[in-house]
């Protein structure tokens, strides 16, 4: 194994050009072809996460995990300072709106009924007193009937009373009678015009009572103020949600940066990522960065390892950069000019728990270098 290392170390000495370094010509310069080597570092697919609380200075007041725990998508994994003073507020106001839906609820059950009663009442407006009118049309009929025959009886008993053979009394009893039922008629169309004013005044007093049933229940509607209510809990629902350290995606905590009790200022809290699907992060000299294409495959190396890894380029970066990954070499430039390749492991098993690790990468370029000497291509 150590002999495997030092003969792959050696290739990368070999390989690894220094940027600014002109390409030989001949054989060597083919050879060299055939791959570009490169430093590089191991990182989750999802990258590194940093999980902070803004640019809301507080206090960590609590933390659930360590380094190394697994967590899962939205999974809870401390609280900040004012988190519990957010939590009591959200609370009360809970309570308040409980409350005031209990009140609301109350309210619109007895004005509803109070509709219900007037609706009832005007119902029997409408249905009982058109009745009585009509009873006591029918009792004016009737004694009207009853004037006309007194009247008739009463003339017979005149003509009678002339010709001496009926008797004054039995004329004066008729004339009596015939008056009773004349104020018996007037009674009864006096009741009638009575019944008829009542039964005018009785529906326009159902109707109002119907508004104001109503009315009173668009007030009281309007005076619980649920909607606001709603809205304030919503409001510290948020806050404490701001509160609270969630995990964005499914992953593992790789580093914890303040510990409960500390002050949390803009900087991260922890760091996490995803591992169970690790990658290679290859820094690429500029001047090499022509000859890698996407689907080329690599081999990683690290003394950390115990074998090397393979992988395929999935995605080459646009910009060049300042090199962060820096050689051992102490002639090697430190402001060299890269660009990022980035390799996807065959078996990232061996490189989860190795975030950050540096690593020897190199690609392998002889199928390109192949492809462009069929076509004629120098």
């Amino acid at each position: 194994m150590l002999a495997s290392y030092a003969a792959m170390s050696g290739y990368f000495a070999g390989n690894r050009e220094q940027p600014g370094q002109n390409e030989q010509s001949g054989p060597k310069q083919t050879k060299r072809q055939l791959a570009v080597a490169a430093l590089g570092r191991i990182e989750p697919c999802s990258e590194i996460i940093n999980i902070g609380a803004g640019f809301s200075p507080d206090r960590l007041e609590s933390l659930f995990v360590a380094r190394g725990d697994v967590v899962k998508k939205d999974q809870v994994l401390g609280y900040l300072g004012d988190y519990a003073e957010q939590i009591a507020q959200r609370n009360m106001y809970r309570a308040q709106l409980e409350e005031a839906k209990l009140r609301l609820k109350t309210e619109v059950e007895l004005d509803r009924s109070r509709i219900e009663s007037a609706e009832i009442n005007k119902r029997q407006v409408l249905e009982v007193s058109p009745l009585r009118i009509a009873a006591q049309k029918a009792t004016i009929e009737s004694l009207e009937a009853k004037l006309a025959n007194d009247k008739d009886i009463l003339n017979s008993q005149v003509q009678l009373f002339d010709r001496g053979v009926a008797s004054r009394r039995l004329q004066q009893d008729m004339q009596a009678a015939e008056a009773q039922t004349e104020a018996n008629v007037a009674s009864a169309r006096a009741r009638l015009a009575e019944l008829e004013h009542q039964f005018e005044v009785d529906k326009t007093d159902a109707e109002i009572r119907i508004r104001v049933a109503r009315a009173q229940l668009e007030r009281a509607q309007a005076e619980f103020p649920i909607a606001s209510l709603e809205a304030q809990v919503a409001a510290a629902e948020a806050r404490a949600n701001r509160l609270t350290l969630f995990a964005p995606v499914d992953g593992r905590i790789l580093n914890i940066k303040i510990k409960p009790g500390e002050d949390v200022s803009s900087g991260p809290v922890l760091t996490m990522g995803d591992t169970s699907l690790m990658r290679a992060v290859a820094e690429v000299y500029e001047t090499d960065i022509a000859r890698v294409q996407i689907g080329q495959t690599a081999t990683i190396t690290s003394r950390a390892l115990p074998h090397p890894v393979t992988g395929k380029v999935v995605r080459i970066g646009n910009m060049v950069f300042k090199n962060d990954v820096l050689n051992v070499d102490p002639a090697a430039r430190a402001d060299a000019r890269i660009v990022e390749v980035w390799i996807d492991l065959d078996d990232p098993t061996l490189t989860e728990r190795l975030t950050n690790l540096t690593v020897d990468v190199l690609i392998n370029t002889q199928d390109a270098n192949a492809a462009l000497a069929r076509s004629g291509q120098p």
